[in-house]
């Protein structure tokens, strides 16, 4: 029996080396975006997605990709970096443009071509002439038609976020009120309820309509329960928490 251990062990070392090497195997680009939540590793990933959809540009699922990776990108950059941010959400714009250009019906393409713009428009203000209303009406449009629930109930939450950025004078011309903004989240959080933006987007509008109550009770929600109850987001979700937790200090002193 001795004589074959070493057949034996050699057997054992080359299956572990081929499952690792299994294990280590898969697109570089899906490996960097794993790792999105640091800015570094976000900005490589979006390069690496950029540059497939160069090389593949029939390809909608990559202009997709590079259409989130460059939201995402801007998601991780700190809000005092206003430039950075800008170039991140306005290639993610061009990129999602890119694949309804391929397929007026991509549900992704759609929905990341007007967030991206959406987070423009925040960034240089809602009058700058950056937000465009029609483009709006018609990706939401689309991809209401096709997946309401897409990224995590994404289409309530950026209305949601739509009425809360609209000035007082402007909500109230345009007969919204903050309490469609927080209708419209709770619709969102009916689809996902442990998608951490959708929450503090809810805090944020509880706020600015006076009910603190609410508003420290959601962030609350959000400070004490784990990211990882959305396996898939928790780069996100880890995100949100920590700008829960700034929120609840700067308001509540917690």
């Amino acid at each position: 029996m001795r004589k074959w251990a070493w057949a034996t062990n050699l057997v054992l070392f080359i299956t572990a080396s081929l499952g690792l090497a299994t294990a280590d195997a898969g697109d570089p680009c899906d490996q960097l975006w794993a790792r999105r939540g640091e800015r570094s590793k976000a900005e490589q990933a979006l390069g690496c997605y950029a540059e497939a959809a160069r090389g593949s540009p029939r390809s909608e699922e990559l202009w997709v990709k590079t259409a989130l990776a460059a939201y995402n990108l801007g998601e991780v950059i700190p809000v005092k970096e206003k430039e950075a941010r800008l170039r991140a959400y306005e290639q993610g714009k061009s990129a999602a443009l890119e694949a309804v250009q391929l397929n007026p019906h991509s549900v992704g393409g759609n929905f990341w071509a007007t967030v991206n713009n959406g987070r423009i428009t925040e960034i240089r203000g809602i009058l700058s002439g950056s937000f465009d209303f029609g483009l709006c009406i018609k990706t939401m449009t689309e991809v209401t038609r096709q997946d309401f629930k897409y990224y995590y109930g994404g289409i309530y939450r950026f209305w949601g976020r739509f009425v809360f950025e609209i000035p007082n004078l402007g909500r109230r011309m345009a007969r919204f009120t903050l309490e469609d903004s927080i209708d419209l989240y709770q619709k969102s959080l009916e689809i996902e309820p442990n998608f951490f933006m959708t929450r503090l987007y809810l805090a944020e509008s509880y706020l600015e309509d006076g009910k603190r109550d609410e508003a420290r009770k959601q962030l609350e929600w959000l400070v004490g329960h784990s990211p990882d109850l959305l396996p898939e987001a928790i780069p996100e979700n880890r995100l949100y928490q920590r700008q829960a937790r700034e929120l609840l200090a700067k308001e509540f002193g917690r």
